[in-house]
């Protein structure tokens, strides 16, 4: 008798997994987004409060009623900071000599998605996290035209970003996001900084 009671659990166990997984459904995603970014540097005066800056992203979204949740993967170009350190040269002995400052990022990102919709199609918020591989170039030239340096380096961080969407249907979707990206970026200014990036998203799924 307890053999069939166990044929019967496992058989019970069976069904009520089926039952699950047939309450899940997936699809791709690809998305563009269009922002603007703030870098956030110390020290560096005069800076640009905002740049261009956008996202490619693709990946997979399972669907369990009013809850998603997948993985993506993609490349973010974070744009440009430009600005003026006035005091590098004096701090180092030397005259009053400010010092221009350009810095470039971008880089591939991977980690995961979660959403919460509000009926079937609709509004939904979203929440976005992981890895970020940025690469950096930058440049600095003296004011008085005594030297000028560039350099770029690569470096690990993490992403990390919010939005409030609207689907229209199952296949499109557009949001509005913030997203915060660490920067890390060895014998480039201070090494690390950080970088706010809010935009529109379209997105298709398929």
């Amino acid at each position: 008798m307890n053999k069939w009671i166990s044929k019967a659990a496992v058989g019970a166990a069976l069904v009520v997994a089926s039952s699950a997984a047939m309450a899940v459904d997936g699809n791709f995603f690809v998305n563009g987004e269009a922002a603007g970014s703030d870098v956030n540097i110390s020290n560096l005066q005069g800076r640009d409060q905002t740049s261009a800056a956008g996202a490619l992203r693709l990946g997979y979204l399972w669907n369990a009623g009013a809850v998603s949740w997948g993985v993506e993967g993609g490349y973010v170009d974070l744009g440009k900071v430009n600005g003026n350190d006035n005091y590098a040269v004096e701090n180092l002995g030397g005259p009053y000599d400010p010092v221009h400052v350009s810095i470039k990022t971008h880089g591939e990102i991977l980690g995961g998605n979660f959403k919460l919709h509000y009926g079937d199609y609709g509004w939904f918020l979203s929440a976005r996290g992981g890895w970020f591989h940025s690469q950096t170039s930058g440049r600095a030239n003296d004011q008085l035209g005594y030297a000028s340096v560039s350099s770029s380096s690569t470096g690990d961080g993490v992403y990390a970003g919010v939005g409030l969407g609207y689907d229209f249907n199952r296949h499109i979707g557009i949001s509005l996001n913030y997203d915060f990206f660490q920067s890390r970026a060895n014998g480039i200014y201070d090494g690390h900084f950080n970088t706010s990036m809010y935009g529109g998203t379209f997105e298709y799924r398929f």
